[in-house]
């Protein structure tokens, strides 16, 4: 009999320890597969510095902090440090040599938004956007409106956003007669324009276009840097994509209480045309998080992306059972069959903590902390 209960409790510890074992992989408890015990902050590139912000806030005390406030925190920190040139102040020329904002926060819980595009003189981008969700029963306000809000909502403006680098990058970019550049069918092609589509059927109807155009750009666009205005800013592209040109951060936090947000801030793809507004500040493109799912974060060349919603997707995919991994190659592929040549990348997260990422044209890297952790972790993505 003894005999017995002896192999009994060897047999139960023995299962005890495989069930112990199996909850550490599959996410039991609080312990999560890919990802570990909540908090868990995720950012797209090598962001260190805005995960560990983000990370201070979330994590703080019994509680922790929302995770809305680490989102806004996170981000500020890469606006500040103006990441690779491509988020804040100071970076991303337009074709007129002007920095403008866009970004974006979502509440997971309310699915509430607020967002901004193409904001001028106001150096808080991600801060903008959260008065808008909070001040506001709309969702994304534009231009220059978008900078009247956001001073009155307290924020420090008007502000230059330009730079030395950027006043730099601009003049480089002139003096190689604006190449490259994002317009397309227009002439003259390898020059500053102003430009005028090549269809025109004859030199009258080419005239008067060009008329136009011109009016566009020269009495309207450089109207806006009188002295009347704001602020004199400077004056204006990247055709070619690469996260030095053409970037977000977008991040994703799940706070102690398993609450999601998710944000984005950018100043846009280099060189753009005045009045571009790319995927950032744009639900389901750049990010998009769910409380009953999980998150989903966006980066690369916004004008394709824009146009397949894939962080939407992804979660809708989780939301169907996919796995992180799956469904975040698939929100991929879907851009990829249409348009090849495109370069991008997407992380997913579920509400598990379980995370994954998938690229096309580039190798991406994503940056995680949770609390098995003793810093930030940056993954490698390949193609």
């Amino acid at each position: 009999m003894d005999s017995m209960g002896r192999s009994l409790t060897r047999l139960l510890l023995g299962l005890l320890l495989l069930w112990f074992n199996w909850c550490l992989a599959v996410g039991c408890g609080g312990a999560e597969e890919g990802g570990g015990a909540f908090p868990v902050v995720v950012s797209t590139w090598p962001f260190r510095e805005a995960v560990r912000a983000a990370w201070e806030v979330v994590s703080a005390g019994d509680v922790g902090g929302s995770a809305e406030d680490a989102i806004v925190a996170g981000c500020s920190a890469c606006e500040a440090l103006r990441c690779d040139g491509t988020v804040g102040p100071g970076g991303s020329p337009d074709e007129n040599g002007e920095t403008t904002l866009d970004a974006l926060i979502m509440n997971g819980a309310s699915m509430e938004i607020g967002a901004v595009a193409a904001m001028r003189y106001v150096k808080d981008g991600i801060k903008a956007a959260k008065l808008v969700m909070e001040h506001s029963k709309h969702t994304l306000l534009v231009g220059e409106k978008a900078t009247a809000f956001a001073i009155s909502m307290g924020l420090p403006g008007p502000t230059n956003l330009s730079s030395p680098e950027s006043i730099e990058k601009w003049a480089n970019w002139r003096q190689n007669n604006c190449q490259p550049n994002f317009w397309k069918n227009v002439a003259p092609a390898g020059n500053c324009g102003p430009y005028h589509p090549i269809s025109l059927a004859s030199v009258e109807a080419e005239d008067s276009g060009k008329h136009v155009v011109e009016g566009s750009q020269g009495h309207v666009c450089h109207g806006w840097f009188q002295s009347d205005n704001l602020l004199d800013p400077i004056n204006s592209h990247l055709k070619f994509v690469n996260r030095h040109n053409h970037d977000t951060i977008s991040m994703a936090v799940i706070d102690k209480m398993g609450h999601i947000a998710v944000g984005t801030s950018t100043n846009g793809a280099t060189f753009k045309i005045p009045g571009r507004v790319g995927d950032g500040p744009i639900p389901g493109s750049s990010s998009y998080g769910d409380d009953e799912v999980g998150a989903c974060g966006a980066t690369g060349d916004g004008d394709i992306m824009m146009r397949f919603l894939p962080c939407y997707q992804v979660v809708e995919s989780m939301r169907r059972g996919m796995e992180p991994q799956d469904a975040a190659k698939d929100a991929i592929l879907r851009i990829a069959r249409k348009y090849p040549d495109f370069i991008g990348a997407v992380f997913a997260i579920n509400r598990k903590g379980v995370h994954a990422a998938a690229c096309h044209g580039w190798t991406f890297q994503y940056s995680v902390r949770n609390s098995n952790m003793q810093d930030v972790e940056v993954i490698t993505v390949y193609p």
